[in-house]
């Protein structure tokens, strides 16, 4: 009888561990699905910001089933006053997130000598891996902003190159350095703009994507959403409302930057990315699938 009792105990504690094992799994995968599923409720203010409040609404992350792809493949750099996700591969980066705010006190010249050499980095691209391509070294998080904005060190990062894209120039100095310029007229009009930007890649939708000599990816187009909570970050998500652009490489240089406004859903299908998944599902709906105008 004493034996058969044991046996019983024996067999109650492996099932009871079995049990066990059974409810921590159950948890894990609850909480891994809680992880990626969308919001239902509004997120506040404290919860939309981040990386020191250079990021509004979530860092750019690899859309479902981007994750192998070369838009997954992505190192995070971080900056005093801007971060890049930047790829090795096409030695670009694919995203730059930054803020513009009212308070603009320094005046600084724009720093003489070469663009610099990001030592984070195994591609280490440099100045000269530029020169003769018939393309400007475009700024992704911008030196003048961010020189007004945040002082002399932010400013002298902004000129890593982990920070440029090949830009034509007619882009670089025209129509997307127009649209920079207003950023800095947003931020004194509401206290603080947040913006994202970066490259499209033609083989991200079944083109070719061409190289510079040196091996560095030669963008088709560029992206860049403005946000902005009417609250100076305290708004949260009930009051963001964006402005988004898409502009090609072969501009004119003449137009302005509204006639290249498109939806932020426009801008994912595109470069594989998602943006503000930290907003309610209701939410992200509203503003990715509008065409805004400028602000």
């Amino acid at each position: 009888m004493q034996q058969r009792t044991g046996i019983r105990l024996f067999w109650l504690k492996v099932s009871l561990g079995i049990l066990a094992i059974l409810c921590c799994g159950v948890g894990v995968w609850v909480g891994c699905q809680k992880h990626v599923a969308p919001r239902s409720v509004a997120a506040s203010a404290e919860e939309l910001t981040s990386e020191g409040r250079m990021v509004f609404g979530g860092l750019p992350r690899a859309k479902e089933g981007q994750e192998g792809r070369e838009v997954g493949n992505f190192t995070v750099l971080r900056n005093v006053a801007y971060v890049v996700g930047y790829s090795e591969g096409r030695k670009t980066p694919l995203f730059a997130c930054y803020r513009v705010i009212r308070e603009q006190p320094f005046k600084l010249d724009r720093p003489k000598g070469n663009f610099l050499t990001d030592t984070r980095t195994q591609a280490r691209v440099k100045h000269q891996d530029f020169t003769g391509s018939g393309y400007d070294r475009g700024h992704m998080a911008p030196n003048s902003a961010i020189a007004k904005c945040f002082g002399e060190q932010a400013q002298t990062e902004t000129f890593l190159l982990t920070n440029i894209c090949p830009q034509a120039p007619a882009l670089n100095q025209k129509v997307w350095e127009e649209l920079e310029k207003r950023e800095l007229v947003y931020a004194v009009r509401f206290g603080e703009v947040w913006v994202m930007d970066g490259p499209v890649f033609a083989d991200a939708s079944g083109g070719t994507t061409h190289k510079l000599r040196s091996g560095i990816a030669v963008p088709a187009a560029f992206w860049k959403i403005l946000l902005e909570d009417e609250g100076g970050g305290k708004g949260g998500e009930e009051r963001v409302h964006t402005f988004a652009v898409i502009m090609p490489q072969t501009v004119a240089g003449t137009e302005k930057p509204a006639q290249f406004a498109t939806a932020i859903d426009n801008i994912e299908k595109e470069t594989g990315l998602e943006f503000l998944w930290k907003l309610s599902s209701g939410k992200q709906r509203m503003l990715k699938g509008t065409i805004s105008r400028e602000w």
